[in-house]
């Protein structure tokens, strides 16, 4: 499974479940030029987590996914992004296939 198809595969799990979330354009390097000059013009920033969940549970304000596949690794700049936000009250990790990715939505949600 690619990246792409495991993030589209979480985002329709998401849609089914009526959640309210975004996904970001990260990794999305088949774009021209032009418009990755204007995704970061507009606010794009480098390292943002592929998909977040707009919804409090518990002690966080919401739940930041960096989704992977098979042996993949975060860049710096999403580590950072890890970092970042988890110290400002979200919960913001890593997860690596499908079904580390619905576990930890699940495990969120029913806090």
């Amino acid at each position: 499974m690619k990246e792409y198809q495991l993030q589209k595969a979480v985002c329709e799990y998401l849609d089914l479940k009526n959640i309210l979330f975004c996904a970001s354009l990260g990794g999305q390097y088949q774009i021209h030029m032009s418009q990755r000059i204007k995704a970061k013009k507009t606010g794009y920033k480098k390292g943002f987590p592929d998909l977040f969940i707009y919804e409090p549970r518990g002690n966080y304000c919401g739940l930041a996914i960096e989704l992977k596949v098979k042996y993949n690794k975060p860049t710096k700049e999403q580590w950072i992004w890890n970092e970042q936000l988890n110290k400002k009250g979200y919960k913001a990790v890593v997860c690596t296939g499908i079904d580390e990715a619905l576990q930890t939505i699940n495990n969120y949600l029913n806090k």
